[in-house]
């Protein structure tokens, strides 16, 4: 099939504006890089194929129309019913990490994976992601005591002194 440089144009084109808008609903960027890269694609054939101010003008408008098709969507989009629903709605400002208290220091417990140095322990019950102290390897099911807490880091080492 030979197309004509006008037809790939307006396929390209169309092509790119639905791919583009497809972005919307279709997760991950390949649509919207495929769309946008099949609009640089006609405004190569725009500005190839048609005579000298309409294929300046052509690129010309497909930059400003999608500017503004952008500007409009960043503005309008999320205030939109289907912006509302796809949207996240909190900014996440009242989530609470769960900070290691400094009165584990000097806690006993079992570790419930190996430390490689890092690993899970359950300390008083509850479970906790601890680092061994020294990079120390500890085996599973191993005697742990919490040796620091520092910056959100629970250390611990052996509780029977070998590593």
């Amino acid at each position: 099939m030979n197309m004509s440089p006008l037809s790939w144009y307006v396929a390209l084109l169309a092509a790119g504006l639905l791919l583009v808008l497809a972005e919307v609903f279709i997760p991950g960027g390949v649509a919207g890089v495929i769309g946008a890269l099949a609009l640089l694609g006609a405004m190569g054939i725009g500005l190839a194929a048609f005579p000298p101010p309409w294929g300046f003008l052509s690129a010309i408008a497909i930059v400003v129309f999608g500017g503004i098709a952008l500007l409009t969507w960043v503005m309008v989009f999320p205030r939109s019913r289907v912006g509302k629903r796809i949207a996240l709605r909190t900014d996440g400002a009242q989530f609470k990490s769960a900070a290691p208290a400094p009165e584990l220091v000097g806690a006993t417990g079992e570790t419930a994976t190996a430390l490689r140095p890092g690993g899970i322990a359950l300390i008083g019950g509850k479970r906790y992601d601890v680092l061994a102290d020294g990079g120390d390897w500890l085996p599973a099911g191993a005697a742990i005591r919490v040796a620091a807490v520092r910056g959100g880091q629970i250390l611990v080492r052996s509780a029977d002194g070998a590593a």
